[in-house]
């Protein structure tokens, strides 16, 4: 008699854990929305094509991306279904423009996407990307190295500046940029001109006279911080004393080779920032447009509250977008906010420290891609205008 007791007692209980685990299940269905996707063309004059369009939706907690494809490519909007939770948006296809019979890259990114309601609508606003570059960023070492003590040893940055094209370029007049603001802390600032250009304090120039420095198809020279053999001072270090350039740093720093030409320091001089927290573009101005007249004409002033909320005002110069050629923003894995630049010069970011003040960090560079050779033995390199997708993090220095 009392086994069957028990038995009954065992089978009210199973039955309530069923009751209950069928509620829990119940309370955690996935919440979805539908999403609206306007598509948003730029002004192509004369007749064109669009030959593809992909649209990624990327989950910024969990990392999951939803691709969508349109049946229509030429349709002005496209639908899905997406979980809730925080998305950014790329878009990227190809347009056939008949004008010069060339094909350009769309492009658009839209970031801080709260997917959160039942339906969820989106505009991508596109631009055209051309993907015959010129002068890259190949490949830029920001971090230092450590000594055999385990000290910072700062002395050893460089930018290895890449001739993308089949043409002779001159790195004559060059310039060199250092966003003012960081990648790993957002803000609103006054006035906003991101999509005008790019904002920054440190820029300098490369001297030559328009023809003194020719740069053959597929050739790369260095920029450093200071041109010496730094591993008779850090055996652990760098040897630079051939770079083709060296930054003219501020004289606490400074240790001058005299056989290599220094920057021009237009607005003040750059410091690189030992964790990636900045960004960096690299063009030429216009030849219409003295260096003291950009700097002129480049300065104002914006205004931000600071995380306590004080009013704060700065000083910056604007970099217009169009004398930019290439932009590569840097953080850190699990510190990127937002991107400093326009998305119409890169909508992706790279790294080298995964958090702040990350010791695995130095040594380390970010060094861009190959994409193809040429017959003729000439490497190409990726530039997408995304450095997430074109560069590699964490890689060892090319330099020795």
């Amino acid at each position: 008699m009392k086994r069957r007791k028990h038995c009954k007692k065992f089978g009210y209980l199973l039955a309530t854990i069923l009751i209950l685990t069928s509620c829990q299940k119940d309370t955690f269905v996935e919440q979805t929305s539908k999403i609206d996707v306007t598509l948003v063309y730029p002004e192509i004059e004369g007749d064109y094509a669009v030959e593809s369009i992909t649209v990624t939706l990327k989950e910024a907690n969990s990392g999951a991306s939803y691709t969508v494809n349109p049946t229509d490519i030429t349709a002005e909007s496209i639908e899905t279904t997406l979980p809730y939770g925080n998305y950014s948006a790329s878009l990227e296809g190809d347009v056939k423009v008949a004008e010069n019979d060339k094909t350009y890259k769309l492009k658009a990114y839209l970031p801080d996407i709260t997917v959160n309601n039942a339906a969820t609508t989106l505009s991508l606003k596109m631009f055209l990307s051309d993907p015959q570059a010129k002068f890259v960023i190949k490949e830029i070492f920001f971090t230092g190295t450590l000594t055999p003590e385990q000290k910072k040893y700062n002395g050893d940055k460089y930018f290895v500046i890449y001739n993308n094209s089949t043409d002779t370029l001159y790195a004559d007049g060059l310039f060199i940029a250092q966003s003012t603001f960081l990648t790993t802390s957002k803000i609103a600032y006054s006035p906003d001109r991101i999509e005008e250009g790019v904002t920054s304090s440190e820029i300098i120039m490369l001297p030559g006279n328009g023809s003194d420095y020719p740069i053959y198809p597929g050739q790369e020279f260095v920029v450093a911080n200071n041109a010496i053999n730094h591993k008779e001072l850090n055996p652990n270090s760098l040897d630079l004393s051939n770079a083709k350039f060296e930054i003219d740093l501020i004289s606490s720093i400074n240790v001058d080779n005299p056989s290599v030409p220094n920057t021009i320091s237009l607005v003040n001089t750059m410091t690189m920032h030992i964790q990636g927290y900045k960004s960096y573009v690299i063009g030429k101005l216009p030849e219409d447009v003295s260096k003291e007249e950009f700097v002129t004409s480049s300065a104002y002033e914006f205004s931000y509250e600071s995380g306590s909320g004080i009013p704060m005002t700065r000083q910056g110069n604007i970099i217009p977008n169009e004398y930019i050629m290439d932009a590569v923003n840097l953080s850190v894995k699990n510190g990127f906010k937002w991107l400093v630049t326009s998305p119409t010069l890169d909508i992706g970011w790279t790294y080298c420290g995964k958090m702040a003040g990350d010791s695995d960090r130095y040594g380390k560079a970010v060094i861009r891609k190959s994409l193809s050779t040429s017959n003729g033995g000439i490497q190409f390199l990726k530039d997408t205008n995304n450095s997430t997708e074109d560069f590699d993090a964490l890689q060892i220095p090319s330099q020795k």
